[in-house]
């Protein structure tokens, strides 16, 4: 009888000497630590999450439906309509007003000369023109003067021929220092504008 071992691959030894595991087809088994099973899915998101979302979503649509529903604030008080005035303060605003134009009616006619040459204005130029220079002047601040002593409680049929005779007077002032003479067309037309503004004045002054 043969001492040899009987034949056959030899047993692969572990490192502790022991026959190393196989797997069941009887190869060497997988490493210790590593896995043939697939890797387990991700943990799905808690329920009480989404319950979260659905309860703020369904506040949000309850305020969203609150505000729509909600009354409007009370809208403002409208303005009061025009103030009032007692009769003594209309009759002094127009007393005021009235007094003002008695006093650059008479300053216009002073420095015009009352429509009438002066002695020597024919055969002196400067004097002309200086008299021309105050008839402008006193076109211009008798204009501002009048509207600045309108009151608010000035009649309004008053208040409104005083404002047309001051723009005349403004016109005129403006032509007169553009060149403009007595004898131009336009200017014809102010001064016969001016004359019925002005009777306008006198008979609402009386």
């Amino acid at each position: 009888m043969s001492e040899m071992p009987p034949g056959g691959p030899p047993h692969a030894h572990g490192s502790g000497g022991f026959p190393a595991a196989t797997g069941p087809t009887g190869l060497p088994a997988a490493p210790a630590g590593s896995s043939s099973w697939p890797p387990a899915p991700p943990p799905r998101p808690s329920r009480w999450l989404t319950f979260v979302a659905l309860a703020t979503a369904l506040i949000a649509t309850g305020l969203a439906i609150v505000g729509w529903f909600r009354p409007s604030p009370p809208a403002p008080p409208p303005r009061a309509g025009s103030p009032t005035y007692t009769e003594q303060q209309i009759s002094d605003a127009k007393a005021r007003a009235c007094a003002a134009f008695e006093l650059i009616d008479k300053g216009v006619v002073l420095q015009t000369g009352g429509g009438q040459p002066r002695p020597g204005q024919n055969s002196d130029p400067a004097m002309t023109e200086a008299r021309a220079a105050d008839a402008r002047l006193s076109l211009v601040a008798g204009a501002w003067y009048l509207r600045d002593h309108l009151d608010p409680a000035t009649p309004s049929t008053l208040s409104a021929a005083i404002q047309n005779y001051t723009t005349i007077m403004l016109d005129l002032a403006q032509n007169y220092l553009a060149g403009a003479k007595d004898a131009d067309p336009a200017q014809t037309a102010l001064l016969n504008d001016s004359d019925s503004a002005f009777a306008r004045l006198r008979d609402l002054c009386k």
